[in-house]
């Protein structure tokens, strides 16, 4: 690069954390100098491409035990079978319930490995009601149950475009067609939750859910209201059919690593979201087949 900027005759201001080796990538530049460079890079490569590997492949067993113990028995609530606390596979398990934590939550992140272990050993001993990132997990006789906890819910807001709502859901009005009004003029819609109040009155149907838990989901789910009034769901109200709702997959809605495709995929599945897009590499990260889970 500064032989390049030298042939045009270009300045440049210098990095002083590019000798620094209080940082890693000067480091690492002092050991790829070496000798030994090449097979130093060899190594740190197979090193990455195993690590890769075992990540796509934790991935896909956790998406194998969404797909076999988790369920959603009604609108923003996830029913884990006891059986997923019984797998023999902990390190798969705890991984599939630190993301339907995140997915549930609305969280981009993962709650840290040690506090779903602990929670998950916790599931393991019996009856609880937690929370972690956002997420109640709440543990009844007839399942465990995840759902959106109360707090911390969006405020009421005009809808002016298309956003993640609460991490959880994308909204998206049709302003071309004329149906609804934005921003914040009077009677235009509002995007806020139903509320407690709102999911009392709200018929529900939980696929033998708790009705308690059913409605406690419902209230922390998206509705629109206009002039002080709740109309109901978002996407439901056909007054205003113009707004689409969807579910997103929160800790992939805003980046999506090519090793957790396939585990995305059946979060998306299960919550009811667009199918995730394809990788646009030519192929995904090469697996080792023959590392060790």
């Amino acid at each position: 690069m500064r032989a390049f900027l030298q042939r045009e005759h270009v300045g440049w201001v210098e990095d002083p954390t590019n000798i620094d080796t209080n940082f890693e990538r000067p480091r690492i530049r002092a050991v790829l100098g070496e000798d030994r460079s090449g097979q130093r890079f060899a190594e740190a490569i197979g090193l990455a491409r195993r690590a890769a590997g075992e990540r796509e492949q934790l991935g896909r067993r956790a998406a194998a035990l969404i797909g076999e113990f988790a369920s959603r028995p009604a609108r923003g609530l996830i029913r884990l079978d006891p059986g997923l606390a019984e797998a023999d596979d902990t390190r798969a398990s705890v991984y599939a319930l630190r993301v339907l934590l995140a997915a549930t939550g609305g969280t981009a992140l993962l709650p840290d490995q040690a506090r779903g272990e602990a929670l998950f050993e916790q599931m393991r001993a019996g009856r609880l009601c937690a929370t972690l990132s956002r997420a109640v997990v709440d543990i009844r006789r007839n399942g465990i149950f995840l759902r959106r906890e109360s707090r911390d819910l969006p405020r009421s807001a005009p809808i002016a475009g298309t956003l993640l709502w609460d991490g959880r859901r994308r909204i998206t009005p049709d302003i071309e067609a004329g149906a609804i009004t934005l921003g914040d003029s009077p009677g235009a819609w509002l995007i806020a939750p139903l509320g407690a109040a709102a999911a009392a009155r709200t018929p529900i149907a939980g696929d033998g859910a708790p009705p308690s838990l059913v409605r406690a989901a419902l209230a922390a789910e998206p509705a629109l209201w206009r002039g002080g009034e709740c109309l109901g769901f978002a996407g439901d109200v056909a007054a205003a059919a113009a707004i689409a709702v969807s579910p997103a997959v929160a800790p992939f809605a805003r980046f999506l690593p090519c090793f957790d495709l396939v585990l995305a995929q059946a979060v998306a599945e299960l919550i009811g979201a667009p199918p995730v897009p394809a990788c646009p590499l030519a192929a995904t990260v090469p697996v080792d087949h023959g590392a060790k889970a």
